[in-house]
């Protein structure tokens, strides 16, 4: 038996109305923005959820929103004045007239597709299409992976994993190498890269999975590539900071954010 169904899209949830003839429904207005919205549709049966979206690829469930603008054709006005009140023309004219509302409406959009971070959500479809992968998370994460995707070109090596770590999530990282039987390395027995990502901006949406995402390709297969987020303790604080007094004379509070305790 299904409990309810829920539906979200553009950040915001739905739950549907059980119709009572099998069949749930609901209406709404659409977004305001144009554009292609990924649907997440999350089914309650018998107190279990599933989560269906657009990378299951059973589905293609993606609302296309298309922005109404203001009326700047009308073609039967170029035919003569004897025509212009025939019926099948003006329907035939009507509908081309829509069409080509449409093209001028979008054609402001063009020069924003050809840059990752300003393009639109179709635009970042279809590029992960080209490339052959399902966009993952929000439509800013999607961009951000595909941003460090175009690193990916370089050799493995420091500063191409600062790099593609600062691309996704705007901070710093600490990089280990450990030798198989090197003293202290945490996984004894096996090569290990080990990236360390330090505290990231607040401001941009990230993912930390597309670390590892884009890093693993890159990695030898002999070395196991951790990623881990990095971050000092309350115990590090305290032990760094004479008392609250001091922590709370800050300028700053970045400078507690991004502490990070001594190795």
């Amino acid at each position: 038996m299904i409990d309810y169904i829920k539906y979200t899209v553009n950040d915001k949830s739905y739950y549907l109305t059980n119709n009572g003839d099998g069949t749930w429904s609901k209406e709404l207005n659409a977004p305001d923005v144009s554009g292609l919205y990924n649907l997440v549709l999350e089914i309650s049966e018998n107190g279990i959820k599933t989560h269906i979206d657009g990378s299951d690829p059973r589905y293609s469930l993606y609302l296309d929103v298309i922005s109404e603008i203001e009326r700047k054709v009308d073609l039967i006005k170029y035919l003569i004045n004897d025509v212009q009140e025939v019926p099948e023309l003006n329907a035939i004219f009507d509908a081309e007239n829509i069409e080509l509302d449409t093209l001028y409406g979008r054609i402001k959009d063009i020069p924003l597709d050809y840059f990752i971070r300003t393009a639109s959500i179709d635009r970042i479809t279809r590029l992960e299409t080209f490339l052959g992968f399902k966009g993952i998370g929000t439509l800013e994460q999607r961009r951000l992976y595909l941003l460090a995707l175009t690193k990916k070109e370089n050799k493995l090596n420091e500063a191409l994993i600062k790099e593609i770590v600062h691309t996704i999530t705007g901070s710093d990282c600490e990089i280990i190498f450990w030798g198989e039987s090197e003293t202290g390395n945490p996984q004894p027995g096996t090569s290990l890269l080990q990236v360390k990502v330090f505290s990231p901006d607040g401001e941009i949406d990230y993912r930390y999975a597309d670390i590892q995402r884009i890093l693993k390709p890159l990695t030898p297969a002999h070395v196991t590539l951790v990623v881990m987020k990095y971050f000092a303790t309350w115990e590090d604080v305290k032990s760094n900071y004479a008392s609250w007094n001091t922590i709370y004379a800050m300028q700053d509070w970045s400078e507690l954010k991004n502490y990070i305790p001594p190795q």
